[in-house]
């Protein structure tokens, strides 16, 4: 195992120059490969089952197990990660994919967690929040009901998120900004009311509609006392979107 002194070194030497750093595309070397950068010095692996691990030039410099309450759940690389300045250190993207089937429909909610990784010391968890989501739920069930909603037989709820590098640095580590869009087809469906209940729909309804509490940016800080991210506000629960 290199000194934690060469593996510092190497992270500050493939750090992008620049003056704040910016989240970094992996891409797959192959089948069953890695995930790694572009300059291929550092990369990441992981399975179904949240067994994961990351190399720098080859050498191993982090390995976890990742875990949720939810057994049923599944992990992968998500595919980007942070060089921190001066070679202290990754954060590392991975997802939390929970899916169900329903009669005639599906649903695949991805969750973000940032990992923080340190040479010599033991990966940490410090940012959970909503990565995307694509829900379809049965809403015809006969040639009327499908006469009713013309032809749009399934409510759809979808959530997208970006999250980038904010301005400034708190507790050591960068500000982030996470940006997320959530829409839902036809206008005017919600999980928690049954579709077949509204009035039959026009052709006005047939539009991607955008959710404006479960669309919103929110600027994290990092907060070294608890050893996480902390939003500037709390995050909706918007379940329509977040819950399988």
């Amino acid at each position: 195992m290199p000194s934690l002194l060469i593996i510092a070194a190497a992270l500050a030497t493939t750090t992008p120059k620049a003056d704040q750093p910016a989240f970094e595309p992996l891409s797959e070397t192959g089948a069953q490969a890695p995930s790694c950068t572009a300059d291929g010095a550092v990369c990441v692996s992981g399975s179904r089952e949240g067994a994961f691990a990351v190399t720098l030039h080859g050498q191993p410099l982090a390995q976890w197990q990742a875990t949720d309450a939810d057994e049923r759940a599944s992990f992968r690389v998500l595919p980007r990660l942070l060089r921190l300045r001066g070679g202290t250190g990754l954060l590392v993207e991975v997802g939390l994919r929970r899916t169900r089937m329903y009669s005639g429909g599906n649903a695949e909610v991805v969750s973000r967690r940032l990992m923080l990784i340190r040479p010599g010391q033991k990966p940490v968890a410090v940012l959970e929040a909503p990565y995307s989501s694509d829900i379809a739920i049965r809403a015809c069930f006969d040639d009327k009901d499908a006469q009713r909603r013309r032809g749009a037989c399934h409510d759809e709820y979808s959530l997208e998120s970006d999250l980038k590098v904010g301005a400034g640095t708190s507790g050591g580590l960068p500000d982030l900004q996470l940006a997320v869009l959530a829409t839902s087809f036809p206008r005017g469906v919600s999980r928690s009311s049954d579709s077949l209940a509204m009035a039959p729909l026009g052709e006005d309804d047939l539009i991607e509609v955008t959710d404006p509490t479960c669309s919103y940016v929110r600027n994290y800080r990092f907060d070294a006392a608890a050893g996480r991210y902390v939003p500037d506000a709390p995050l909706p629960a918007c379940t329509d979107f977040t819950a399988p």
